[in-house]
C-alpha cells in the first residue's frame, strides 16, 4: 500500500517537474534541433556562414524562452564556427564569453575545436567547469557591471554633444543618435558593433538643421549584452573634425531583455516602436515568427540593401522606414513608383521591385576609332581598281589621286597618272594614331531587363571621315548599334554608388575611315627642271619599272572599313550617385564588307530614369 502511494507521488512530482521545465524553457527542444542542424549539416559541410546564421538566428529566436544551458551550447558552437571554421579567434572568444555568461558550466566540443580554438575558450574563462566567464575586451561580466547612469555626460573621448542619455536599452529597439559639434564638419558617420559581433558596421548620418542624425537598427539590438558605438565627424577636405567616442574607447550601451529606462529618441520626437523579431527559424520552432514577420520583409529600423522591407516600409538610405506620400514617381526614393499616393503603392516597399535600381538609362558619349591598317602599293591604280578599300587624295586636300584618266595606257592615247610600284606607298601594319581615325558622338538608351542585365541601342553621327573618292564613294556618317550588357557586382549593382564593371556584345551599321600618310612616285610627269608635261612611252615604262623617272607626291590614304560590324568588349560605370555615372566603354569591332579590325574607346555619362 505504502509502495503504491510512493510510486504515485513520484509520478505526480515528475509530471509537475517536467511541465514546469517545459513551461520555463518552451523552446529548448526546437533550439537543440536547430543547433544540431547547424553543426551536423552546415558546419561539417564547411558552409560556415550558414552554420553561424542558423546558430545566431536560434539565439535570437530563444529570447527568454530557452534555458541558459541551451543558450550556452548555441554560443559555444558559434565560437567553434568562428574559431575552427573561419579562423577568427577574436570573434570566437567573444562568442565563448557569451556562452559562459549564459551557462558557466558549458563545455567545449573538443572533437571540433582546433588547438587555437581551445586556447580561445580557456582565455574566455572556460575549461574549469563552472568558471566565471571572462567578457570580451576585458570588461566586467554583465551580471557585475555598474548600473548605467540615469543621465548626464558620458565619459568618452571627443567634444561632440550627442542626445543619448540612457545607457540601458531593451532588446529589439532602434537607438536614435543625434550629435552636434562646434567644429566645421560637413559629414559624420556612426560606427557600431553588436554584442559578440565580428566587425564594426558603418551608418552614414544625415544632416538635419545643425545636427547629424542616425539610428542604430534593431538588427544590432536583438541580443542582450553590450553594444558599442562611436561617432566621427569630418571636414570638407576629409580630415577628422570631431568625435564622440573612439574605436578603442567607444560608448557602451547595455542591451537588456526588459528595462524601466525611457527608450532613446531623437530630440523633440517620440521614441520609435520596438521592432518585431527578426530571426531565422523553422516552421516547427514554437513561438518563432518568420524573418520580418508575416509580411515577409524586414521590420522598421532594420538594415537593408534592397526593397525587402515589410509592408508599409521602404528601404531608404540603408534603413527600413515608413513609405512617404507622393504625387509622382520623382517624389519617391530608391527608384520606387508612386501608386495610390504612396511610394511603392498602398503597402509601401514590401513586395515591390527587387532593388532600388533605375530601369531606364540614357547617355551621351564621345568615341574615337583606332583601326589596324596595312598594305603595299595602296595608291597604285590597279589596286584601287580592285576595290581594296583604300581611297587616296593629294596631301591635305580633297583632290582624288589618281585624277581623271582614260586607262593605265601609254600617254600617246591619253594622260596617265599612276604611282610607281614598290615601297614608296607601303603601309606597315599597326593601329592608327590619335586624330587619324573617325570620331563619333553617340546617344544611348538601355533598359534593365533584370537587376544586372540591360539591352539597348546606340545611335549617332561620325565625323573626320575621308573626302569623296575618285570613283564617287563618300563617307557614311551614320552609326547604329544594338547591344546587351551584363554587370558584375550582385543584383543591386545598378543601385549602388561606385564601380559597376560589365561586359557586352552587339552589332550594327557604321563606317570607319583610317587616315595614313604615304609618299608615292607619279609616273605621269617627267623628273626634269620643268617638272611638267606628259612623259614619253619609254619614260613612262621606265617609271613603272622603278627607274625613278617621275617625281614624288605626298598623299593621304584612307582605309575604308564597313559597313556592317559585330562587337564585343567591356567597360565600367563609375556611379557618382545611384542614378548618375561616368561610363568608359571599349568596343572591339570586326567590320564586314571592306573587312578590318577596330578598337573604339568611348567616354560619356549615363543617367537613370
Amino acid at each position: 500500500m505504502h509502495r503504491r502511494i510512493r510510486t504515485t507521488l513520484l509520478a505526480v512530482v515528475s509530471v509537475v517537474f517536467l511541465s514546469f521545465t517545459a513551461h520555463a524553457a518552451p523552446r529548448d527542444n526546437a533550439a537543440n534541433k536547430k543547433i544540431d542542424e547547424a553543426v551536423n549539416q552546415h558546419y561539417l559541410s564547411t558552409n560556415f556562414d550558414k552554420a553561424e546564421a542558423v546558430l545566431t538566428g536560434t539565439i535570437k529566436a530563444c529570447e527568454d524562452k530557452c534555458s541558459g544551458q541551451v543558450l550556452g551550447r548555441a554560443w559555444m558552437y558559434v565560437g567553434i564556427v568562428r574559431g575552427s571554421g573561419k579562423g577568427n579567434q577574436k570573434g570566437a572568444r567573444e562568442a565563448f564569453a557569451a556562452a559562459l555568461a549564459a551557462d558557466p558550466a558549458v563545455k567545449l566540443d573538443d572533437a571540433l575545436a582546433t588547438p587555437d580554438t581551445k586556447k580561445s575558450f580557456e582565455e574566455a574563462g572556460g575549461g574549469g567547469g563552472g568558471a566565471v566567464p571572462a567578457p570580451p575586451e576585458g570588461e566586467p561580466p554583465p551580471s557585475k557591471k555598474k548600473p548605467p547612469p540615469e543621465g548626464g555626460e558620458i565619459d568618452v573621448p571627443g567634444d561632440m554633444e550627442c542626445s543619448l542619455e540612457v545607457l540601458e536599452v531593451e532588446t529589439r529597439r532602434p537607438i536614435p543618435v543625434s550629435c552636434s559639434t562646434d567644429e566645421d564638419a560637413t559629414r559624420a558617420e556612426l560606427f557600431y558593433k553588436e554584442f559578440a559581433g565580428e566587425k564594426w558596421v558603418t551608418v552614414k548620418m544625415r544632416k538635419k538643421d545643425d545636427a547629424f542624425q542616425a539610428e542604430i537598427p534593431c538588427k544590432a539590438t536583438m541580443n542582450a549584452g553590450t553594444l558599442r558605438f562611436y561617432v566621427r565627424a569630418k571636414g570638407a577636405n576629409g580630415e577628422d573634425a570631431d568625435n564622440w567616442g573612439t574605436r578603442k574607447k567607444p560608448v557602451e550601451v547595455a542591451i537588456v531583455a526588459q528595462s524601466d529606462a525611457e527608450p532613446p529618441s531623437f530630440p523633440d520626437l517620440d521614441p520609435p516602436d520596438r521592432c518585431a523579431e527578426e530571426v531565422e527559424c523553422p516552421p516547427d520552432f514554437p513561438g518563432c515568427k518568420p524573418k520580418g514577420g508575416p509580411a515577409g520583409g524586414l521590420p522598421y529600423g532594420a538594415s537593408c540593401s534592397e526593397q525587402n522591407c515589410e509592408s508599409g516600409l521602404l528601404c531608404i538610405e540603408g534603413l527600413c522606414e515608413s513609405a512617404p506620400s507622393c504625387e509622382k514617381d520623382s517624389d519617391c526614393p530608391g527608384g520606387t513608383e508612386c501608386m495610390g499616393g504612396t511610394c511603392g503603392g498602398e503597402g509601401g516597399g514590401g513586395g515591390g521591385p527587387a532593388g532600388p535600381y533605375k530601369k531606364n538609362w540614357v547617355g551621351l558619349h564621345f568615341a574615337h576609332d583606332f583601326a589596324i591598317v596595312s598594305g603595299t602599293d595602296v595608291c597604285l591604280q590597279r589596286n584601287l581598281d580592285a576595290d581594296n578599300g583604300f581611297a587616296c587624295f593629294l596631301r591635305g586636300s580633297t583632290t582624288p589621286f589618281p585624277g581623271p584618266i582614260n586607262s593605265p595606257t601609254p600617254p600617246e592615247q591619253g594622260v596617265v597618272e599612276d604611282t610607281q610600284p614598290g615601297t614608296n606607298n607601303r603601309i606597315a601594319g599597326g593601329f592608327t594614331g590619335p586624330g587619324a581615325g573617325t570620331m563619333r558622338i553617340l546617344a544611348s538608351y538601355d533598359r534593365a531587363l533584370i537587376p544586372n542585365l540591360t539591352a539597348g541601342v546606340r545611335v549617332g553621327f561620325a565625323f573626320n571621315g575621308g573626302p569623296t573618292s575618285a570613283n564617287g564613294a563618300s563617307f557614311f556618317p551614320i552609326h547604329g548599334e544594338v547591344r546587351g550588357q551584363y554587370f558584375f557586382g550582385g543584383k543591386d549593382v545598378l543601385a549602388k554608388k561606385g564601380l559597376r564593371p560589365y561586359v557586352h556584345v552587339g552589332g550594327g551599321l557604321a563606317q570607319v575611315d583610317a587616315k595614313l600618310q604615304v609618299t608615292a612616285v607619279n609616273c605621269a610627269r617627267r623628273n626634269d627642271a620643268a617638272g611638267s608635261g606628259p612623259v614619253s612611252l619609254a619614260e613612262w615604262e621606265n617609271c613603272m619599272n622603278r627607274q625613278a623617272a617621275g617625281y614624288p607626291v605626298e598623299l593621304d590614304a584612307y582605309k575604308r572599313l564597313g559597313r556592317g560590324f559585330a562587337t564585343a568588349g567591356g567597360g565600367a560605370v563609375f556611379a557618382v550617385t545611384p542614378k548618375f555615372g561616368v561610363q568608359l566603354n571599349i568596343n572591339a569591332m570586326m567590320f564586314f564588307g571592306s573587312s578590318g579590325f577596330v578598337v573604339e574607346p568611348s567616354l560619356g555619362g549615363v543617367y537613370g530614369l
